[in-house]
């Protein structure tokens, strides 16, 4: 493959990591003794936030970037630090400069820790936390609008006017898109307390994101599992794999995509390898029980997929293979940036290498026109 005729990435999916004193510094002083925060342990830095189990600090969130470029084994156990996070995931100026070392001209930004606030039990802690996180990504992605596209993070769980607020407050500061929890929700997604921000949503026209482990339930989110159940590949499984699937289903199987035309979802870092798979069954499984399934679809449920949802993925052969059976407008390649499961520093080489046999046409709709179009630059 010519990489040249391809040209430059627009990745769908990369990471904006917050400064340690983020939350210290930002959030109103009635919750700054519960703040989010980093703590140094003996064996690695932790992230501690209110009602949630403090979690070390592993390469997958960024710390190894540089290990991993060097070609060294990531070890990921233990004595990972925050300031092995590569400096570009704080730092935008240094952003812009790995986007130009790894062949990018502008990624979607999703939080990092802040994912994981999302099952904070607290609701009131829980806005608090986002709109403080919302406020610096604001900053951070206005050093250039262009290449650093915002995901900002709705506080759902309380009234649905302050999710509804924050979507209008966020699209006025040049926000691209905002997150909400993904999974088997604590307030299923078809439920009516979500119908004033699924209106507001699409009026805004922000595409709606979902991505792994923001998911507002704790069992999702931080699972707790064993070696002895199946360790990592276990608790990837479910963070991954499962609640993308929970989420495309609930949109599709409440009617949420059929009342809400015009909203564009996009499920970001499951692959999208098993969505033909999930499709076929599911528009088996609606020919043959249509008349009596609750809500009523009055569309095949890949008629209401191919129209509005979008999938992200770093390296997915058998997502590539199926393409076909998708909408390949609404595939997304991301980078990942900057954890060790993702491409970058060598995104030219994986694209190169996993897209191959793919037309260049086709091929640049998935690395760069697909996300450029949805989110508008």
């Amino acid at each position: 493959m010519d990489m040249n005729e391809i040209g430059r990435f627009v990745s769908a999916d990369g990471h904006a990591n917050e400064p340690g004193d983020l939350w210290i510094k930002r959030m109103d002083k009635r919750f700054r003794d519960r703040a989010p925060r980093i703590e140094r342990r003996e064996d690695a830095d932790y992230f501690v936030a209110d009602g949630l189990p403090a979690f070390a600090m592993e390469g997958l969130l960024g710390g190894m970037a540089d290990s991993k470029k060097a070609g060294r084994e990531l070890t990921m156990a233990t004595g990972n630090r925050s300031t092995d996070i590569r400096a570009g995931a704080t730092d935008p100026v240094a952003r812009l400069a790995d986007q130009d070392l790894d062949n990018l001209r502008a990624e979607v930004c999703y939080p990092n820790h802040a994912l994981f606030l999302m099952a904070a039990p607290d609701v009131e802690y829980r806005r608090e936390c986002f709109r403080a996180y919302n406020d610096w990504l604001v900053e951070y992605c206005s050093v250039n609008p262009r290449r650093l596209l915002g995901v900002g993070i709705l506080p759902t769980g309380g009234p649905i006017g302050w999710a509804v607020a924050e979507a209008e407050r966020l699209a006025k500061n040049g926000i691209r898109s905002v997150l909400m929890p993904s999974g088997r929700t604590r307030i299923a997604l078809g439920d009516p307390y979500f119908r004033p921000l699924w209106s507001a949503l699409q009026e805004l026209a922000m595409p709606i994101a979902f991505h792994v482990v923001a998911s507002d339930n704790i069992e999702e989110n931080l699972p707790n599992v064993t070696p002895e159940m199946g360790g990592h590949l276990f608790a990837s499984t479910g963070t991954k794999l499962a609640a993308s699937m929970y989420t495309v289903a609930a949109l599709i199987g409440s009617g949420v995509a059929q009342n809400y035309p015009n909203t564009r979802f996009v499920v970001v870092e499951g692959g999208f390898g098993w969505v033909a798979a999930q499709m076929c069954w599911f528009d088996h499984w609606w020919r043959d029980h249509r008349k009596w399934m609750l809500p009523r679809l009055e569309q095949a449920p890949s008629f209401y997929l191919k129209r509005q949802f979008y999938f992200t993925f770093e390296d997915d052969r058998a997502g590539l293979l199926t393409r076909h059976l998708l909408n390949i407008d609404h595939v997304m390649w991301g980078s990942d940036y900057p954890h060790t499961e993702g491409t970058f520093p060598a995104s030219r080489e994986h694209v190169a290498r996993d897209f191959a046999d793919i037309p260049a046409q086709e091929v640049r709709k998935m690395v760069a026109d697909n996300a450029a179009r949805l989110y508008g630059i």
